[in-house]
Order: structure tokens, then C-alpha cells, then sequence
């Protein structure tokens, strides 16, 4: 599969924690002549090449406003979301400050939504044919509750020099698989629960331990028995799988393609293993409550390359028990 670029201008105060991209994830700036290149975006990793066949309309041309019908979301534009983009017609590139994606040869693409995104964002398409095609997302604002936990044992709220090396050395290995934009499309299928319990914590939430900063919590966490079967929320491949993480414990990262993944968090092990590939419902771990973790639990973790997303605007309402 083939991708075309999208020109992006990088927030620099985006509120995310990855520190580097892998260069199979290749998004070249909106001041770039992006008409003439195309970011190789697979696992391979090719890399920028010329459009010989397909040269942008002249600069003088005036720009056509393409039909609005051509574009097609699913989803609703809110702070931590991802939707699901379909656009009829040769794209050139996508003027879309903030954020960056990869469009495949049939026209789809995700968009996601930082958890501070502004009210306001305007995407720009423009098509080989020179015409352009603008739509204006309002953006739902969210406000974030605070959840203070106090009582805990100093080693729970900070790092020993050690584990503190240890644990970036980890995010750094996770950075770079949610960094890779493979050709799949999970994405597209929806998402189900990867395990079925009581909801304790929900992403975006900002935590105070013993009284001190705690950083936001990224995902969303289900109350579960240690050894409880964890499910693939949707198809795609074991890209990550490692034991002792000062933190995060025993970890398990799926691609769902296109820079979509997922996380797990706090297993007590594997039932795959990294390139395994899955259909969504198949088992992949078991919960538990390695790192830090004050209970038996899972933490599921959405990202779409850099944009931490909220997994339960994605998944059906947890069932009853």
C-alpha cells in the first residue's frame, strides 16, 4: 500500500510524553512541497519518493472547492478521540495543523484529537486536480476530574535512580512501536473491551499521590481477578511484549496499523508474543498487578502515533457483569 503526505505543523506543547519518531513513520512539514513527495509509511520504512505521474496543479491555477460529500467521518470530534476519515479523489496533501496521519491509496485515514485540543480546527485537503476541499471541526472541550490517592509507600510514588532508568529505557523501546505506521486497517473494524469489569479510572484524569504531582493518566482502568483473559479489542500484531517495568510491569503493545496501537498494562503474562498476529476476541495476556499498581487491574492505553486517545470513546458501554 502507498501513502501520501499530510503537511502538518507540530504543536510543541502537545501534553505528550513520547520523546522521538521512528522512521518508518514519515511525515514531512506543511511548508514542504509535499506535491512532489510521498512518506513510504509501512513497516519497511521506504522512504520519500518522486510523483512523476501525478504533478500538483499549476500555481496559478485558482483552487476549486471540492464537494463536501467527498469526505466522509466516523466519529465525534472530541478532546482524545479518533475518527475514521474517507475522501474520494487523488489527494495531493492535507494542510492539518497539529496533527499528522498517513492516507492510504483507497483515501482513509484516522484523525485524533489531543486531550487539550483546541475548540477549533481546520483541515484542508488538496487534490491533484488543484481543487480544495476545507472542513472546519468543532472540537467537544472535556473537563478532567482530579483523583487523589494518599497513604502510599514512597517507592510507589517515586523512582529509585535505577528503576527510574529502567522505566524510560522501556517508554522509549514503546515510543518507537507506536511510532511505526504500518499498512493495516483494524482500525476501520471498530473495538471491543479487551476484559469485562467495574471501571476505576478513566483517561485524561490528572492524579495527586501523597500529595504531589502525579501526571495524567492515559488510559482507561478495569477492576479484574489476576489471570483474567485479556482480548484483543481488535485484529492486528503483537509488536511489544516485555516483563519488569518499574511502572508499567509486564507490557504488551498490539498495532492495529496506521500509527493506531494498543497498550496493556500491570499483566501477569502473555499468551502471545511479538509478530504474532490477531484477530480481535483472540486472548492475548492475562491481567495482574506487576509495576506499580495498587490492585489487581488492567490498563488499557490507546495511541494513535503520538496522540495518547481515550480507549472509551472508541469502545461500546461496558457490559454488566
Amino acid at each position: 500500500m502507498k501513502y501520501l503526505p499530510i503537511g502538518f505543523a507540530l504543536l510543541l506543547a502537545c501534553g505528550c510524553d513520547n520523546k522521538s519518531a521512528s522512521a518508518d513513520a514519515a511525515v514531512v512539514p506543511a511548508s514542504a512541497p509535499l506535491a512532489t513527495s510521498t512518506a513510504g509509511a509501512t513497516s519497511g520504512g521506504a522512504s520519500a519518493t518522486p510523483l512523476a505521474s501525478t504533478p500538483a496543479a499549476p500555481a496559478s491555477a485558482a483552487p476549486v472547492q471540492a464537494d463536501p460529500s467527498h469526505l466522509v467521518l466516523t466519529g465525534k470530534p472530541i478532546q482524545g478521540a479518533l475518527l475514521v476519515a474517507k475522501v474520494e479523489g487523488k489527494v495531493a496533501r492535507i494542510d492539518f495543523p497539529g496533527h499528522r496521519a498517513t492516507v492510504s491509496n483507497e483515501g482513509d485515514f484516522p484523525i485524533a484529537f489531543f486531550r487539550n485540543a483546541p475548540a477549533t480546527e481546520k483541515m484542508v485537503i488538496h487534490f491533484q486536480d488543484g481543487s480544495v476541499l476545507e472542513h472546519v471541526f468543532n472540537v467537544e472541550q472535556r473537563t478532567y476530574a482530579t483523583e487523589k490517592i494518599d497513604g502510599l509507600p514512597e517507592d510507589e510514588v517515586k523512582l529509585d535512580p535505577k528503576a527510574a532508568k529502567a522505566n524510560n529505557s522501556a517508554e522509549g523501546r514503546i515510543d518507537a512501536v507506536r511510532m511505526k505506521a504500518t499498512d493495516k486497517t483494524c482500525w476501520k473494524d471498530g473495538f471491543h473491551w479487551p476484559a469485562t469489569g467495574k471501571i476505576t479510572s478513566h483517561y485524561g484524569l490528572t492524579r495527586v499521590l501523597n500529595g504531589s504531582d502525579g501526571g495524567v493518566h492515559w488510559g482507561v482502568d478495569i477492576a479484574v481477578p489476576t489471570g483474567t483473559a485479556i482480548k484483543a479489542p481488535a485484529c492486528g500484531t503483537i509488536v511489544f511484549a516485555e516483563t519488569g517495568d518499574p511502572l508499567s510491569g509486564t507490557t504488551l503493545v498490539l498495532d492495529h496499523g496506521h500509527g493506531v496501537t494498543s497498550t496493556f498494562l500491570h499483566l501477569s503474562g502473555f499468551s502471545k508474543k511479538v509478530g504474532d498476529e490477531v484477530k480481535q476476541g483472540d486472548v492475548i495476556a492475562k491481567s495482574g498487578d506487576t509495576g506499580r499498581a495498587t490492585g489487581a487491574h488492567l490498563d488499557w492505553r490507546m495511541n494513535y502515533l503520538e496522540v495518547r486517545i481515550d480507549p472509551e470513546l472508541l469502545a461500546p458501554p461496558m457490559p454488566a457483569k
